[in-house]
């Protein structure tokens, strides 16, 4: 379904017109997250009335709105008022309306959940996993599409620890025509091995593998072993959101290590001196968690961190990640020869290979 985000005419005056049916009430009461000083931005949805037990009582109507929704409000949705007895099994359901669940190729997940990974922050850790600028499962030949958070009722004080998004479709608007005719011509490096490898691996020394291995010994995040991290993936630094059409960057200093024809020095100042742009306050936004809320967001067109500013206690989360199967698409169509495209596959092949 292609989506353009409508005007504010047609969604209120007819909504029926937009949707091509009758809106449900899921999003009765709805308001945004983020809305900048001058109001020119918003950013978000905040959605009170999900209730997301009952999600196996989705029409399809409902889930076409979710996805309509999500593309509107810049790629966040957030479902409070949750009931404590939100389940792994609800979360998941929920999760692959949108696409297949998928299995984290660096992290264990919960037992008998592998597609959950349950993330914990230990009380006073030094080194946090996720704490850096990152877009889910970019490393992979098929990036996660949507994330989905949960709040566990071990938390830190609403308002700490938030996560804080960037909007990366608003930041390619803004770059100025030279830059973004280089960036369509670019590919960059996505490297597990950066965010999950030893440091002769090439992981850098305050990594995911870093944060994991300090929560190892409470019983917390474990590694997994039973398969090799997989090979760099290139993916392009500007892509095309496929519901809207719209173009965005796909960077970040945490799982980019380079960028295609450029050497080491080069492309790592390029990747850094993107994120700046891309991060800059007008395009940033935090999303507080209270216990047993649900978020959900577009790693398409965000990237995003966990803030630390309170660590006077554990906190676990559980996220699910999706991947609607298919590589990015290049916002250049230009931008990969028949030959790229063979290595590609052969990316995938070996996937395909080591998943579980």
């Amino acid at each position: 379904m292609s989506v353009e985000p409508p005007t504010k005419e047609v969604s209120e005056a007819d909504p029926e017109q937009y949707y091509g049916h009758t809106p449900s009430r899921l999003f009765e009461g709805a308001r945004p997250i983020h809305v900048s000083e001058d109001g020119t931005r918003q950013y978000g949805l905040y959605c009170p009335n999900v209730d997301l037990t009952k999600c196996r009582e989705f029409s399809a109507a409902d889930v076409e709105e979710i996805k309509v929704k999500i593309q509107q409000a810049r790629g966040v949705l957030t479902f409070p008022n949750q009931s404590p007895d939100l389940s792994p099994d609800d979360q998941l359901f929920f999760a692959t309306l949108f696409g297949e669940a998928e299995t984290h190729t660096a992290a264990k997940g919960m037992p008998g959940y592998p597609q959950v990974l349950e993330i914990i922050r230990e009380k006073n850790a030094q080194i946090v996993f996720g704490e850096d600028w990152h877009s889910d499962h970019s490393f992979q030949p098929w990036p996660a599409s949507f994330s989905f958070l949960r709040a566990t009722g071990t938390m830190t004080p609403y308002g700490t620890n938030n996560t804080q998004f960037a909007q990366c479709i608003e930041s390619w608007k803004d770059l100025s025509p030279t830059l973004k005719n280089i960036c369509l011509n670019l590919k960059v490096s996505h490297s597990a091995r950066k965010a999950y490898g030893t440091p002769d691996q090439g992981g850098h020394k305050k990594n995911s593998l870093v944060a994991m291995q300090g929560t190892s010994s409470n019983g917390g995040m474990k590694v997994r072993t039973d398969k090799p991290l997989l090979p760099d993936q290139y993916h392009p630094v500007v892509i095309t959101i496929p519901e809207t059409g719209e173009e965005a960057l796909f960077v970040s200093t945490t799982f980019t290590n380079g960028i295609v024809g450029m050497t080491d020095d080069e492309g790592n100042a390029f990747i850094r001196y993107l994120q700046e742009l891309m991060t800059k306050p007008e395009y940033q936004f935090e999303v507080a968690h209270e216990p047993h809320q649900v978020t959900m967001w577009d790693n398409r067109q965000l990237i995003h961190r966990g803030l630390v500013n309170d660590a006077s206690s554990r906190r676990i989360i559980q996220r699910v990640s999706v991947s609607t199967g298919a590589r990015p698409q290049a916002a250049n169509p230009d931008l990969y020869q028949p030959g790229d495209e063979l290595e590609r596959q052969e990316h995938l092949d070996e996937l395909n290979q080591q998943a579980p």
